[in-house]
């Protein structure tokens, strides 16, 4: 009977084994003017884009996020699927994405007339590690 339970306890080790290794990362880093934003909050939203009001509490999402001074950061867990990376400096702290304060950037492509990063999507497959993922500028919203 103990050799029995034991071996349930192996299954259900490695079934969980199996769900982390079809997980996969995005790596980058997050500069300002070539200087890296060691406060920023870095979501993989599998959305459009994130939305005034919409909660930056990276507690709250799918992965785990680990950001270090120079402003690389790594977004573990990550599920297959589409997404856009975005970087946040929340300047009032309150974890809410409010448009009118809080310091913004996209992984993606500047537009040429507007200044502006249009964002690029980023997919993942099972088990991928996603590198080069920058964001170059954080600006507040016109």
């Amino acid at each position: 009977m103990r050799n029995i339970i034991l071996l349930l306890g192996v299954i259900v080790f490695f079934s969980g084994c199996k769900d982390i290794v079809e997980q996969g990362s995005i790596a980058g880093k997050v500069t300002n003017g070539g200087t890296g934003q060691k406060d920023a909050i870095v979501l993989a939203i599998a959305g459009d884009s994130i939305t005034n009001g919409q909660s930056i509490d990276y507690n709250n999402v799918k992965g785990t996020l680990v950001l270090n001074t120079d402003g690389s950061y790594k977004i573990l867990l990550v599920d297959e699927g589409t997404y856009v990376v975005v970087a946040i400096n929340d300047n009032n702290d309150n974890l809410v994405f409010d448009d009118t304060v809080d310091a913004i950037g996209y992984y993606g492509q500047k537009d040429t007339l507007t200044g502006l990063t249009i964002p690029d999507k980023v997919s993942i497959a099972k088990g991928e590690d996603k590198t080069g993922i920058d964001i170059d500028t954080l600006y507040i919203l016109p």
